[in-house]
């Protein structure tokens, strides 16, 4: 996600002109990994149904991995394993999507990205975040 190289529509479109780049869950926008992630309804369900704040959900961004750099610096690392393990749900839930035609709802994702990180015990939201919030220089 980082170096924005999982294969996305955008990114197939680009090297096979015959591709659509439009996300194939919704029909609604350009499916870029930000898209995919965040943006789309689906995902979003995703997100709102596990309780992820406005906070987490607002703001704007061009690439996915600025997004997910503000995550690191809101949430402990736990919960921050956690959220990546939740991307990595809706990630697999888009695949079973075009690769399959199954469409999984919100919920479904979100219990099984939840499984997921009970299996590992990643649970702590005592930890401080990954990455330190930035300075803000007052003018």
């Amino acid at each position: 996600m980082g170096n924005d190289i999982l294969p996305t529509y955008e990114k197939i479109s680009s090297i096979r002109r015959e591709v659509n780049s439009t996300c194939l869950r919704c029909g609604v926008e350009k499916e870029t990994l930000l898209y995919v992630m965040r943006n789309c309804l689906r995902a979003g369900a995703v997100l709102v149904y596990g309780g992820l704040n406005n906070k987490l959900l607002g703001g704007s961004y061009s690439r996915c991995v600025d997004w997910i750099e503000d995550v690191a610096r809101t949430l402990d690392k736990k919960s921050f394993s956690d959220f990546i393990t939740v991307l990595w749900n809706i990630w697999n839930s888009q695949n079973n999507r075009v690769f399959r035609g199954v469409e999984e709802e919100a919920k479904v994702t979100w219990e099984k990205a939840a499984s997921l990180s009970q299996d590992f015990r990643i649970f702590n939201l005592l930890e401080k975040p990954m990455l330190p919030r930035p300075i803000m220089e007052k003018a």
